[in-house]
């Protein structure tokens, strides 16, 4: 048996009394990280940090 399976996200508890890992940086700094639905930390957005502005190309 392998402990990825048992490694899942029990049900009915949060990524905070789970104790996830932490967000560095932007509005929710400081709180736990929320998981996708199938278990894993997401991650931060593709472009965050970027500025925002028109595309050259």
């Amino acid at each position: 048996m392998s402990l990825k399976s048992e490694a899942k996200r029990p049900t009915g508890k949060s990524p905070r009394e789970t104790g996830g890992p932490v967000v560095k940086t932007g509005p929710t700094a400081g709180q736990n990280r929320s998981r996708n639905q199938d278990g894993r930390w997401r991650a931060k957005r593709s472009d965050a940090g970027k500025k925002r502005g028109r595309s050259e190309g």
